[in-house]
This record gives C-alpha cells, structure tokens and sequence, in this order.
C-alpha cells in the first residue's frame, strides 16, 4: 500500500469525526470543558510523538541522508523506536482520539476510540506485513523485543533525546 492510500485511509478516519460530531447530541454539557482540555492535550501529544518518530527516522533511518519523507532503508533501533514499533501511528491514534475529545460530546468520543481500534487493527494487518516483507528477519529481531506501543512518558523522553542530538547514526 502506498503513501497515498496510507494518507487517505487516516485523513477519512479524522474527516469522519466531524460528521459523527453533527450526527451525535451532547449528552452532558457538564464533560464539555473536561472532554475539550484533555483532548487539546492528547492531540498535542500525538504531534509530539509524530514529529519525534519522522525526526528519528529521517535522522537513522537512512545509509545515505535523504530530503523530504522517504521510506527508510533499514530498520531503525535508537531513539523512541527503542521502546516501540509505531510511536507515528501511535501519535496518529492519539490525535484521533484527542480530536473527538475537543468536540465536547461522549459519543463523539467513544466514536474516537473506535476509530483508534481501526487504527490498530490497520496497522497488525498492513504495516506489520509490509515492513516484514520489507526488512525480513531484521524486523523480525526488531518485533521480539518491543511492543508495537508504549505510552511510557520515558519512552517519549529517549525519543526526544535521540532525535535532538547532534550524534549521527551508528554505522
């Protein structure tokens, strides 16, 4: 599946919590500041978690430096991909989540959560393969010893690390 697919498949994801968000009524107008901080919050983690897994994996993902988005020619170890598998998609899950919360409405939140179930479920059965196919046995070492997600704020904390530093890749 190529890059563009991947991107429609999130961006529908995300285009359909506005029309959940017009389909469902506010239940408890009492959550609406709650549900629309902490979703601000969530939101904003996710980003932070995009932006650290793109600089890890423009940083380490490449024998030579490449411009732009490109997929990586090996599999990366250091920085948050030390601790897990998809801190991009987690990230994505997270915005997803966090941008239902902001609507204020229960369901529309719930509606997020399932959306981050899909958002699972896409990854096990397409990026999993994809990569194994890909990267073959390295990845396979590379899926035994971590989760495909850790929300461990320490995790984040060696990524942010890792893709800050002026250290190059390992050769």
């Amino acid at each position: 599946m190529d890059f563009l697919l991947k991107l429609a498949f999130w961006l529908s994801l995300a285009i359909s919590i506005y029309f959940s968000n017009r389909l469902f009524p506010t239940l408890y107008p009492d959550l609406l500041p709650y549900l629309k901080i902490t979703g601000y919050l969530i939101t904003f983690y996710g980003i932070l978690l995009n932006i650290v897994a793109g600089r890890t994996l423009r940083k380490f993902g490449h024998k030579t430096p490449t411009k732009g988005f490109s997929q990586p020619d090996r599999v990366v170890n250091e920085g948050i991909f030390s601790c897990m598998r998809h801190p991009a998609i987690f990230g994505l899950i997270f915005i997803l989540i966090g941008i239902s919360m902001t609507t204020g409405k229960v369901m529309t939140t719930l509606y997020g959560f399932l959306l981050g179930f899909l958002g699972e479920y896409f990854i096990m059965a397409v990026e999993e393969r994809q990569t194994l196919k890909r990267f073959g046995n390295d990845y396979c070492n590379f899926i035994k010893n971590r989760p495909p997600y850790n929300p461990s704020f320490l995790c984040f904390y060696k990524g942010i690390k890792a893709a800050l530093s002026k250290k190059d890749k390992p050769s």
